[in-house]
C-alpha cells in the first residue's frame, strides 16, 4: 500500500514532460518544434491561457530542450535521462529559475534577476528564468525589466507566463514571443481522463468522464484534481458518484425543474426546488446550470448541433421536446430574466426565500405572450381589421382626376383617410387624403428629399384637383419650417407631378393657416395605437412583468407578413 508521505497527486504526476504529452495545444508544439530544428529560439517567451492549460509545463518542457544534453535539431524532445532533464523534473538546476510573481512583485526582485543574468550558467547551455502570473509585477518591476528583456545576453532565456494578458504593458509584449494556450477541448479531455484512470486502476466511464470534462471548462489540472477526488471515495466510479462529488444534484430533477418553469406550474416547481435543495446544491450553481440549459435550448432551437457540448443524451433528447413547443424569443428572454434576478440572490438575508420568489414569477412570465404575440392579438381585433380593409378599398372613383396610363394602379387611387381629428375642419379629410396621396406618388419615384419636406415642412391650406374645364391642380400650403428653399421644392414637386399625372400643378405659399401636416397627422395616429396597445391586457401584464420596459413604436414584421402571404397561398 502507497503511504501517504510517498503519494503524488495525479495534476503532478501526469503533467506533461516533452512537447508529445501536450495536450490540445498541437499549434504551439508545432511552432515550438520548427523553431528548435530552425535554430531561430527567441531571447523572450510569453504564454497565456486560462488556469490548467500547460503555460508552466510548456516554459518547463522548453527549458529542458534547450538545455538538454542529448537532444539535436533531429530530436527535438528533452531525453530526460541526462543531469539536466533530471534536475529540471526535480526544481534542483541552479541555472533553471522559477519565479512567482505573486509574491515577489516588487522591483528589488527584478534588480536581483538583472544583477545575476551577467553570471555565466554554472551547468547548463543557458540560464531560463520562469517568471509565472508575470501580470502581478509592479510597473516600476516592469520598467526595471525593459532594458535587459531587449537585449538580454545570449545565454539568457525568459520566459512568462500569465493568465490575464491584458494587464501586462504593451512595451513588454512587444520584446516576446506570444503564445496564447486554448482551452481544452471537452472530447480530447474526456478521453485523456479515462487514459489517467485506466493508468491508475479504476474504470471511468464515458458519461462520467466526459461531466468531469465539461465542469473543468477546458482545464486539464481541474480536470484531474476532480478525478483525484473521485477516485479517494473508494467506490465503483459512476455519474451519480461524480455528480455528488462536484456538489451536483440529480440532473433530472434540475431538468424537471426548468421544464416546469417553462410550463408554468408553481407547485411543481417549488417541489422540485426543494428536492434539489435538500440534495445540497448551492442556489448559486442551480441558477447557473439553469442557465446553460436555456443556452443549450437556444443552440437547438438555432439548429446547431451541441452533442460535443453535452454529456448527458437523456437531457438532450428533452431539450429536443422542449424546444419544439416554445419559439427561440420566448427562451431568450428567460434565460435574460434568469440571469437578472440571480443578482438579487446575492442582496438577500434568506437566498433559499428568495429564489423561490423568482421561480414563482418565473413561472407567472409563462403565461405571459411575447411582444409580438401580443401585437398580434391586437391586431387580431375585428374592428382594427376591419378598418384596414376600408382604408385599402376606399378610392376616389372620378374621372376629374387626369393620370398617365403608365402610372396608374389599384393603390394609386386617392384615398381618404379616416381621421376624426378634421371632421369639424373648413378643409374636407378628403383633400388631405388627395394630398397625402400626391406626396406618396412622388415618394414611389423615389424622389425621398421632396417627399420628406411636403410631410414634414408644410401644412395643406387648399388644394383643387384637374377637372373636364380646367386641366390645372392648384395646392396652397403653409410653411411651417422657415430655413428650407421653398421655392425649389415646390417647382420639384409640381415637375415631378406633371410628369406623373399629365396635369399641371401650381403649388404655392399661402398666408393662411394650415391642419397639421402630414407626419403630425402620423404621429398622432401612432400614438394613439400605442396608448391602445399600451391598454391591453396582456401588453399590461408584459409592462408589470418589466418595469424598464416601453412601448416605443409599433412596426411590421414583414418577414412573418410573407410567411402568412404564403401561407394564405
Amino acid at each position: 500500500m502507497t503511504t501517504t508521505g510517498n503519494y503524488i497527486v495525479l495534476a503532478r504526476k501526469y503533467r506533461p514532460k516533452i512537447l508529445s504529452d501536450l495536450i490540445g495545444q498541437d499549434d504551439i508544439t508545432k511552432i515550438i518544434k520548427g523553431s528548435i530544428k530552425l535554430n531561430r529560439v527567441a531571447h523572450a517567451f510569453l504564454f497565456s491561457g486560462t488556469r490548467g492549460v500547460g503555460k508552466t509545463s510548456v516554459a518547463r518542457i522548453l527549458a529542458k530542450i534547450v538545455n538538454c544534453q542529448s537532444s539535436s535539431a533531429e530530436v527535438l524532445d528533452p531525453c530526460l535521462k541526462c543531469e539536466t532533464c533530471t534536475s529540471i523534473d526535480n526544481e534542483t538546476n541552479m541555472d533553471v529559475v522559477e519565479i512567482d510573481a505573486a509574491s515577489r512583485t516588487g522591483v528589488s526582485d527584478v534588480r536581483e534577476i538583472i544583477e545575476n543574468i551577467n553570471y555565466k550558467p554554472m551547468s547548463a547551455k543557458k540560464k531560463i528564468y520562469i517568471i509565472d502570473e508575470v501580470h502581478m509585477l509592479s510597473k516600476a518591476a516592469f520598467n526595471a525589466l525593459l532594458k535587459t528583456l531587449e537585449e538580454p545576453p545570449s545565454d539568457v532565456l525568459f520566459i512568462f507566463a500569465t493568465t490575464e494578458i491584458e494587464k501586462i504593458p504593451v512595451t513588454i509584449l512587444s520584446r516576446c514571443q506570444r503564445f496564447i494556450l486554448k482551452r481544452v477541448g471537452m472530447e480530447e479531455l474526456s478521453k485523456h481522463l479515462i487514459n489517467v484512470a485506466n493508468k491508475e486502476g479504476f474504470q471511468l466511464d464515458f458519461e462520467s468522464s466526459n461531466l468531469i470534462a465539461q465542469s473543468s471548462e477546458g482545464s486539464v489540472r481541474d480536470a484531474l484534481s476532480i478525478l483525484d477526488n473521485v477516485i479517494v471515495r473508494d467506490k465503483p466510479i459512476n455519474i451519480n458518484l461524480v455528480r455528488g462529488v462536484l456538489g451536483l444534484s440529480d440532473n433530472n430533477l434540475v431538468v424537471d425543474l426548468f421544464e416546469n418553469l417553462f410550463a408554468g406550474d408553481v407547485k411543481l416547481c417549488l417541489k422540485k426546488f426543494d428536492e434539489i435543495y435538500e440534495k445540497g446544491i448551492s442556489i448559486d450553481l442551480l441558477a447557473k446550470n439553469l442557465m446553460r440549459l436555456s443556452y443549450h435550448l437556444a443552440r437547438i432551437k438555432a439548429l446547431l448541433d451541441i452533442e460535443n457540448s453535452f454529456s448527458d443524451k437523456m437531457t438532450m433528447q428533452r431539450l429536443h421536446k422542449i424546444s419544439n413547443e416554445y419559439e427561440m424569443d420566448f427562451i431568450i428572454r428567460f434565460w435574460e430574466l434568469i440571469n437578472k434576478y440571480i443578482n438579487e440572490v446575492s442582496n438577500v438575508f434568506d437566498e433559499k426565500q428568495c429564489f423561490e420568489m423568482i421561480i414563482i414569477r418565473l413561472c407567472y412570465f409563462s403565461f405571459i405572450p411575447t411582444p409580438l404575440e401580443g401585437i398580434h392579438k391586437f391586431k387580431s381585433d375585428q374592428e382594427i381589421e376591419k378598418k384596414v380593409k376600408n382604408s385599402e378599398n376606399k378610392m376616389m372613383n372620378t374621372e376629374n382626376f387626369k393620370t398617365n396610363q403608365n402610372v396608374v394602379t389599384k393603390s394609386n387611387i386617392l384615398k381618404k383617410p379616416e381621421n376624426n381629428n378634421y371632421k369639424n375642419n373648413s378643409l374636407s379629410a378628403d383633400s388631405l387624403g388627395k394630398f397625402s396621396y400626391l406626396v406618396s406618388l412622388i415618394e414611389e419615384k423615389s424622389e425621398l428629399i421632396v417627399s420628406y419636406h411636403l410631410k414634414n415642412s408644410f401644412r395643406l391650406v387648399n388644394l383643387v384637383e384637374p377637372n373636364k374645364n380646367k386641366n390645372i391642380g392648384t395646392i396652397e400650403l403653409q410653411n411651417i419650417a422657415k430655413d428650407i428653399n421653398e421655392k425649389l421644392i415646390l417647382w420639384k414637386a409640381s415637375k415631378i407631378l406633371l410628369n406623373i399625372t399629365g396635369n399641371r400643378w401650381i403649388i404655392s405659399i399661402s398666408n393662411n393657416s394650415g391642419l397639421n401636416s402630414l407626419a403630425e397627422i402620423e404621429e398622432k395616429e401612432e400614438n394613439k395605437k400605442i396608448q391602445q396597445i399600451k391598454n391591453d391586457k396582456f401588453i399590461k401584464k408584459f409592462l408589470e412583468m418589466i418595469p424598464s420596459s416601453e412601448v416605443t413604436s409599433i412596426r411590421e414584421n414583414k418577414e412573418e407578413q410573407k410567411f402568412k402571404n404564403k401561407g394564405k397561398k
